[in-house]
């Protein structure tokens, strides 16, 4: 009957193991079946074979952790301050959308790094040659929301840009498109971009729209 039960329960953890999200849950669900192991084999009278798996399961529970943990440390963004989306204040990112990838990063034990350019040009160009994870861009894989862009002498301002600022001649502001804002991943990164794809659905974004009453924009 204990050995029933300390086998069923090893079939659990195991799955639990196979469908976990977070890095962390994974390394306690196998350090927990490394101990049930050990513990059905000394059921089994096989204490050898039970110290084997404890020495075995105990260091590649350890190493899996770290390196995993490694790998995932940072990610890396690359962004255009606009207000309301995303500003730096004093090296502190907020607004919607470090809103949302800090829900990501908590999700999935990952660690948020952003890097500001001065236009989605160069923000394309840095996605591009490999040195970040992430975009925030024209076009891409996950869409955060349509933003109407104007002309005001001579220069593209978003809707957001136009309404913080101070020094704007309404009489010379002229709406001239709209364009998307997406999440755009490296292709290099598929595991970063299959978790973001787990993680983000149209019911997350539009109560964080809505948060932000950014619905009607």
């Amino acid at each position: 009957m204990i050995r029933y039960i300390f086998g069923m329960t090893a079939i659990f953890v195991t799955i639990f193991i196979f469908f976990s999200n977070k890095t962390f849950n994974s390394f306690l669900y196998r350090t927990i079946l490394s101990v049930l192991m050990v513990a059905i084999y000394t059921l089994y009278f096989a204490p050898d074979v039970a110290l084997a798996e404890a020495m075995l399961g105990a260091l590649l529970s350890t190493f899996v952790y770290l390196l995993t943990f490694k790998i995932h440390s940072k990610i890396k963004v690359v962004i255009v301050e606009i207000p309301i989306l995303c500003e730096n204040h004093q090296n502190i990112s907020v607004g919607l959308i470090p809103e949302i990838l800090n829900d990501f990063a908590k999700k999935y034990n990952h660690k948020i790094e952003f890097i500001y350019e001065e236009s989605i040009s160069k923000v394309d160009k840095l996605l591009l040659s490999g040195e970040v994870d992430i975009a925030i861009s024209y076009d891409g894989d996950f869409k955060i929301l349509e933003i109407p862009i104007y002309k005001h002498k001579d220069r593209e301002l978003t809707y957001f840009e136009i309404t913080k600022s101070s020094d704007i001649d309404y009489s010379k502001v002229k709406k001239i498109k709209n364009a998307s804002l997406y999440f755009k991943f490296s292709d290099k990164d598929t595991t970063l971009f299959e978790e973001f794809s787990s993680f983000y659905n149209s019911q997350y974004i539009n109560e964080k729209l809505k948060k932000y009453k950014l619905g009607g924009i």
